[in-house]
Parts: C-alpha cells; sequence; structure tokens
C-alpha cells in the first residue's frame, strides 16, 4: 500500500505542474517494457527470483520478449504476454512451473521507474537537465 501512496503523491504533484497522469503513463510504458525485458534476458522473476531452468538444463523462455506487449492506456500502464509464455506466467504449463514474467503488484524496480520517469519530468519542467 505504501507503493500506491508513494505514487499518487507523484502524480499530486506533477498535476500542480500542470502535468497528466496520461503523459507519465506514456513515459513510463517503455522504461517498463526495457525493465521486464531485462528480467526476460536474465531468466528471473519481476521480484529477481531466478527462474528455474529448462529440463536440458538451459534458460527458460529465451524468446519471451517477442510475445510481450506494453502500453499506456490512460493513466494506466498495462503489460502482458501471449502464447506458452502466458502460460508460463500462470503456472498452466505442465509440470506447474511458474515463471512469472509480468509483476502482479507494484515491485521496487517499477516504483524505482516510476521516480526515475516523474523526477525527469520535473526536472525537464523546472528547466534543469
Amino acid at each position: 500500500m505504501a507503493a500506491y501512496n508513494q505514487i499518487n503523491a507523484l502524480i499530486r504533484k506533477l498535476r500542480a505542474l500542470g502535468q497528466s497522469p496520461e503523459q507519465i503513463a506514456g513515459d513510463i510504458a517503455p522504461e517498463l517494457r526495457k525493465a521486464i525485458e531485462e528480467n526476460i534476458s536474465s531468466a528471473r522473476s519481476p521480484n529477481g527470483k531466478a527462474w528455474e531452468s529448462t529440463l536440458d538444463g538451459q534458460a527458460p523462455l529465451q524468446n519471451a520478449a517477442k510475445s510481450l506487449g506494453v502500453a499506456a492506456l490512460g493513466t494506466k500502464v498495462i503489460a502482458a504476454v501471449r502464447g506458452v509464455e502466458a502460460r508460463h506466467n500462470n503456472g498452466a504449463v505442465r509440470g506447474g512451473k511458474t515463471r512469472q514474467i509480468i509483476p502482479k503488484k507494484i515491485t521496487d524496480q517499477i516504483l524505482k521507474i516510476i521516480n526515475d520517469v516523474t523526477t525527469r519530468r520535473f526536472k525537464m519542467i523546472m528547466g534543469k537537465k
């Protein structure tokens, strides 16, 4: 709940400066995509937990980024995967192994992205680099 309070405080500050949550969401979406892609390439979940290797010892879901979609829709940023990656994300594969790709809640990584994006925008508004 603390993460949501932090985010709402940032939104209030930016609104006071004439920025809309829609603009911020548009800035956050590509950063979130990049973070999820980095997690995929490192074979780890959004909370940093390593995925279990495949039965032949390989890194799993090496092409999962191709099934990833991230978009800003109004004030929200939506991330989803399709195909077999969605089944892995939800633990609906043979053996029941879950390899989470999409965060189910706001992680520290996501909170950092939001803070970084809003800080950059604030500095831009205030004329700082």
